[in-house]
């Protein structure tokens, strides 16, 4: 399970799209997941500096 989850967060670091608000850097990618429901899945990836 770990992986797929590391893989899902890069997707969500090389294709979203940033809010820098200093320290934190926030990554919004939104993608569609069923066009049948016509739902999206909305991911967020979060990064802090390590002294913080």
């Amino acid at each position: 399970m770990q992986f797929k989850e590391k893989e899902t967060f890069e997707k969500i670091i090389k294709n979203g799209k940033y809010l820098f608000v200093y320290p934190i850097l926030s990554v919004f990618l939104s993608k569609e997941k069923n066009f049948l429901q016509n739902s999206t899945v909305n991911l967020v990836g979060t990064l802090v500096k390590k002294k913080f």
